[in-house]
């Protein structure tokens, strides 16, 4: 490998390690309810599973949406621009707390009734209240996610983690008191799913906290202008919400598709519905590594971008990618080989972990593109190529997933398997088209690049 290519390695790692660790913290909230909750009770991770499945569909979205804000500051940074680099924070903030409002308003009028036209009655009660409290916490989960970001834009990826594992620590403590009901609250039902959904409300809370502490006792405050009042950049502020709806757009599609297949788990049975929500705890823990990998690309391909630096687009691109395939890969590995052991992990329902298992195993097939394909768009994005990529989502998940997965669980009776073979289809189907994508607009920049050297001679 060439001193280019090991720096590029270098740079990519570096700034990926610590989002990583960080969006693997926000994961593990998840995963500690998961495992705690399936413990105690296989009914009550069901309902956990389902009330979360709502809420995902905005978390991950508003992480889309809000990703302007870390594009357009790794962009100034690249562009050397500091004075707009405060503009882009505030816009950044308000998009935040505009988000964190709606989501929360929309899933306590609209979530418990959705949960009743299209899952079981029984199971939709349950799952009713912790959805409530989900939706308390989004206010403060949007903010975290912009001033994380904002963080990763300039290149501060570490504190982000710090305080996002801070709060993992607060969560176990709760779970543990909460879940089994060894403490209760007083005039509410605070064990099982509701005690989880709890402690992810108090836990969000100070991650919240102590993030916008960082971001405010900034050096750099003055600087940018954190602060102040900014001149109008309506270039910069049409740029960033470009970059946001695109990529909320994609995340939005995706997570949508995959709460529906959780649905249509929900009208086979609780124990289907138990151990999808597995499978995709699981999914999701593995795919913060290359959504670190595609932060870390995001900042280094802005960079690069606003540098008007070709080559450094390509170069970074191609890396992420192989980094992303790379440990995917083990992932693979890994779960061919210990499968049994990641299924009794989850939980100790004998009748469950036989089926986790077979599923596990089946869930290889879909790994591996599924984190090429979301660094490849976040890569499109940094580059500010931002339509493609919701485009090539809808056609993957939306036209492709979801009609196969009602047709392989449902109409064929496949059950969890056939959700698990309608993921894997689309996710190659999407890592195809975004990398291809990705290698055309470089192919198109040489050329462009080329034309431009030599005219000067002619």
């Amino acid at each position: 490998m060439n001193p280019e290519g090991r720096a590029a390695f270098a740079a990519l790692y570096r700034l990926s390690w610590p989002v990583v660790m960080s969006r693997l913290g926000f994961m593990l909230m998840g995963l500690m309810d998961t495992l705690v909750v399936g413990h105690y009770s296989a009914a009550e991770l069901g309902y956990h599973s389902l009330a979360w499945a709502p809420t995902s569909v905005f978390l991950v979205t508003s992480i889309g949406l809000l990703v302007g804000v870390q594009v357009k500051t790794a962009h100034f940074v690249g562009a050397d621009e500091p004075h707009r680099i405060g503009g882009a924070f505030q816009r950044g903030m308000v998009y935040a707390i505009i988000l964190g409002l709606l989501s929360m308003v929309l899933l306590i009028v609209a979530g418990p009734a959705l949960l009743t036209a299209t899952i079981q009655p029984a199971i939709a009660k349950g799952a009713a209240g912790p959805l409530i409290i989900f939706a308390l916490s989004m206010p403060f989960y949007m903010l975290a996610v912009a001033g994380s970001e904002f963080l990763e834009g300039l290149g501060r990826t570490r504190p982000g983690m710090v305080f996002t594992w801070a709060g993992n620590v607060l969560n176990v403590a709760l779970l543990l008191v909460l879940v089994p009901g060894i403490v209760t609250i007083p005039g509410i039902d605070s064990d099982g799913a509701m005690g989880a959904a709890i402690s992810t409300l108090i836990a969000r809370i100070a991650i919240t906290v102590g993030i916008l502490i960082y971001v405010f006792t900034l050096k750099q405050v003055k600087t940018f202008n954190l602060l102040g009042r900014h001149a109008p950049d309506p270039q910069g502020a049409r740029e960033q919400r470009q970059i946001g709806y695109a990529a909320g757009s994609s995340y939005f599609i995706e997570v949508a598709a995959f709460a529906a297949l959780t649905l249509f788990a929900g009208r086979i049975s609780e124990e289907a519905v138990a151990v999808w929500a597995i499978i995709l705890n699981f999914a999701s823990i593995v795919f913060m590594v290359p959504m670190g990998l595609a932060i870390g690309c995001s900042v280094l391909v802005g960079r690069a971008y606003g540098a008007e630096d070709p080559a450094g687009v390509a170069r970074m691109g191609r890396v992420s990618f192989l980094s992303a395939a790379g440990f995917m890969t083990v992932v693979v590995l890994t779960v061919l080989v210990g499968s049994s052991w990641l299924a009794a992990g989850y939980t100790s329902d004998a009748a469950l972990i036989a089926g986790v298992q077979a599923a596990l195993l089946l869930s290889c097939l879909f790994f591996i593109p599924d984190g090429v394909q979301v660094v490849a768009a976040q890569a499109l994005r940094a580059r500010h190529d931002v339509l493609i990529a919701p485009v090539l989502h809808y056609i993957s998940y939306g036209l492709f997933m979801l009609p196969l997965g009602y047709l392989f669980a449902l109409h064929w009776g496949q059950g969890v398997p056939g959700l698990i073979y309608a993921c894997a289809v689309a996710s190659w189907i999407s890592a195809t088209l975004l990398v291809a994508r990705f290698f055309w607009l470089d192919k198109k920049a040489t050329h462009i690049s080329t034309k431009a050297i030599e005219a000067p001679n002619k």
